[in-house]
């Protein structure tokens, strides 16, 4: 029989639902928890009726039953009373507590007073329930006093659950949610009320005296509550009497925050005559400002990058549409309009609707405005900052008048949205402006549909069939992604100087099932495109045998891998948001995204021809300082050239490539062999650290000085450099202590 290894949490906890999980040592596993926990009153008899008895629940979280030879598996558990006993007293008693699927048999197995063992027999289910009634007494039932139980079993273990507790009386006060208020401003408690209710029945009655009391800054506004006629107020004390010795909720309460200041909370203290009392926190003071929020109940939307709304090329069902998005000011007001504000977007991330579902207490020209205001007003905004955020104007809408009827004005809105191919990660959306805090919220992740991967190539010209030693490989982000009929197509940088020969393969793992059609090279590029969609895993489709055709003149350096898709051409063609219709950009006319898959896919070691007169630059190096001169460009440094102990001058290996003007892929340092290689031209040049020797294309010459690693920092000679590019002619101004590099002309 197959054994599951037990790990065991256990938690006591005093409310209705009180959980505790573990994993089971046998078949079955199960949590356990107690329902309808109860809280009694101190004349309570300790009594728990089988009618009135809270339950022990356990719930079949997993099974894993291996069983041979027509075994019916068995699981026993032990119930554990502390603080009470059981009322029954016999077998048939003790199974008629229990309440188990038709599939399970229960029976006694052993009891006693405050302890009792079932064996439970057959094969649970996953999900099912198992329900044993607490029916018992309270061995002692003075205010403070539980009774818990705790499951002693293979399937689940839980200790000291509390089912009954004795209280005495007093009232609960309770408010759904707090609410804002500015300073000297008023405001009115939750519209749902403030909630007061007896700890244990029989706590208040009828005519009860209660008093409610404002902390320090607060005071209550409103002279009458509904449903209270003797409701009486004297700055932050109130006073009424109970109409009910029930449950009962007051509406309508507005209080100010007289002298509060930003961050104060007011509460109010409840006290009910010769009862008990209770606190409430029921407002915070804030300042004037607006608060954006998604629902954190929801989850974030994931939507492909590189794809229009459409997703075409891809299966994808989304509609690229942001969580639901709320603005709403902190009271009445408290929204001004005197000053512009922002609605920010990640670079790369464009908007192509703006669907507004909600708006409240806004007002345009002194007419209530609503979601058709709220739409034109996004769509202004949008164009004014260049479709790359919302750019409100200054008083978009008017500013609203405070009064103590009026609701805080908020609007709620959606954005359906694009991002360019390169674009991947959480799309957090920012408010700012003059007079509003600045805050963020994350709306949308967006992920990319497919992975490139491929390696640095260096290469040296052979004109044809140069080849590419490491494949491409191209991942589906999940299966059954792409679409049938979408097309991949990869070239190089420079693809008049660079293509691909015909001879690549095309592979796609077995376990997608993946097809592929118009494998091929086509004017230098390698395309394919997806005949039948992947199944059970996600698509890797494979390109090896790549071969390249370059022109003779092709320049040293790197060049990079780029792909385009069916995706990205859709995507180009996507209509950012017009509320009318008209006047539609598209992306294209305003992303500025590259394409490349893979910087440096192909790195040129030796350019296309080499002249004697190779090197043209003049290189004036100001020794001691942060920066260098190559040519017209000032080229700032992280550590200055320095003068060797010989005499010479020493350039900081990184300001080599700068004087150059090569890519840094070109300027290598084997830390290894503690050897820097500079590739310019179709010169490869080789020096070695401590040693006097300069390697030019393979072929050695001796120098005059040596690198020097200085600060952590490789420093080579400057004019044993420029022998190696030809330049002979180097000057020195003792008096400037500059040096200087004159290449040909």
């Amino acid at each position: 029989m197959k054994k599951v290894v037990s790990f065991v949490m256990a938690a006591a906890m005093a409310a209705s639902l009180v959980p505790a999980t573990a994993f089971a040592a046998g078949e079955v596993s199960a949590t356990a928890k107690v329902i309808g926990a109860l809280e009694k009153g101190k004349d309570f008899d300790g009594v728990i009726t089988e009618a009135d008895a809270p339950e022990l629940q356990f719930k079949i979280t997993g099974v894993d039953y291996q069983v041979t030879g027509g075994d019916t598996p068995t699981v026993d558990v032990t119930v554990t009373l502390d603080g009470a006993e059981f009322t029954a007293d016999a077998n048939d008693e003790f199974e008629a507590l229990v309440d188990a699927p038709a599939a399970i048999t229960v029976a006694t197995k052993d009891f006693a007073k405050d302890e009792v063992t079932y064996t439970f027999t057959g094969k649970f289910a996953k999900d099912d329930v198992v329900a044993i009634d607490l029916a018992s007494k309270m061995t002692k039932v003075s205010v403070g006093k539980t009774a818990t139980v705790s499951v002693d079993s293979k399937m689940v273990t839980a200790d000291d659950l509390v089912y009954a507790t004795i209280v005495d009386k007093g009232i609960k006060a309770s408010i759904k949610k707090t609410v804002n208020v500015a300073v000297e401003e008023v405001t009115e408690l939750y519209s749902k009320g403030l909630t007061i209710e007896p700890t244990v029945d029989g706590s208040y009655t009828t005519g009860t005296e209660f008093t409610m009391k404002l902390s320090k800054g607060f005071e209550f506004a409103n002279t009458a509550v509904a449903g209270l006629a003797d409701w009486k107020i004297d700055g932050n004390e109130a006073t009424f009497t109970a109409t009910t010795d029930d449950e009962f909720t007051l509406e309508g309460i507005k209080i100010e925050a007289t002298t509060a200041k930003v961050g104060d909370v007011a509460t109010i203290k409840i006290t009910a005559k010769n009862v008990g009392t209770a606190s409430v926190e029921v407002a915070k003071v804030v300042d004037y400002q607006v608060t954006l929020s998604v629902d954190e109940d929801e989850d974030i939307p994931v939507i492909y990058s590189g794809t229009d709304v459409n997703n075409t090329g891809l299966t994808d069902d989304s509609d690229h549409m942001t969580l639901e998005i709320t603005a709403e000011e902190s009271f009445p007001g408290a929204w001004s309009m005197r000053q512009g504000f922002n609605f920010t977007l990640p670079e790369g991330v464009y908007v192509t609707d703006v669907d507004v579902i909600e708006t409240e207490n806004f007002v345009q020209n002194d007419v209530a405005a609503g979601t058709s205001e709220w739409e034109a007003a996004f769509e202004a905004a949008y164009k004014k900052a260049d479709y790359t955020g919302f750019e409100f104007a200054k008083r978009v809408f008017d500013d609203v008048n405070v009064t103590l009827d009026r609701d805080p004005a908020t609007v709620t809105f959606q954005l359906q949205l694009v991002a360019d191919p390169t674009f991947e990660g959480d799309v957090v959306l920012g408010f700012e402006g003059s007079l509003v805090d600045k805050q963020e919220v994350t709306v949308a992740k967006f992920v990319k549909p497919y992975t490139v991967k491929a390696e640095q190539n260096d290469v040296i010209i052979d004109y044809r069939n140069t080849k590419i030693e490491t494949p491409i490989v191209i991942t589906e982000a999940e299966a059954g992604l792409w679409d049938t009929n979408a097309v991949f197509t990869l070239t190089v940088d420079r693809g008049d100087m660079i293509q691909f020969e015909d001879d690549a393969t095309f592979a796609v793992n077995e376990d997608s099932s993946l097809e592929l059609k118009d494998k091929k090279t086509e004017d230098g590029e390698l395309a394919f495109a997806i005949k039948s969609e992947s199944d059970d895993e996600a698509a890797v489709v494979t390109i090896k045998d790549i071969e390249l055709f370059m022109q003779r003149n092709v320049p040293a350096g790197a060049y990079n891998l780029k792909v385009a898709t069916s995706m990205s051409t859709a995507y180009d063609k996507a209509a950012l948001y017009a509320a009318d219709g008209k006047d539609n950009n598209i992306i294209d006319d305003v992303s500025d995204y590259s394409n490349t898959v893979k910087e440096a896919f192909i790195n040129v070691v030796t350019g296309g021809r080499d002249q004697d007169n190779l090197f043209t630059t003049k290189v004036v190096v100001p020794v001691g300082e942060s920066y260098l001169i190559a040519g017209e460009e000032k080229v700032e440094l992280d550590v200055p050239a320095y003068i060797s102990a010989a005499g010479y001058t020493m350039l900081p290996v990184r300001a080599v490539s700068k004087a150059l003007g090569v890519n840094t892929n070109n300027v290598l340092w084997s830390a290894e062999a503690r050897t820097v290689t500079i590739m310019y031209g179709q010169r490869i040049i080789t020096m070695t650290v401590g040693q006097k020797v300069v390697y030019i294309n393979g072929s050695a010459i001796p120098s005059s000085a040596a690198p020097e690693i200085t600060g952590d920092r490789v420093f080579l000679p400057m004019r044993d450099l420029a022998t190696a590019l030809g330049v002979t002619d180097i000057t020195w101004d003792a008096a400037t202590k500059t040096a200087t590099m004159n290449g040909s002309k």
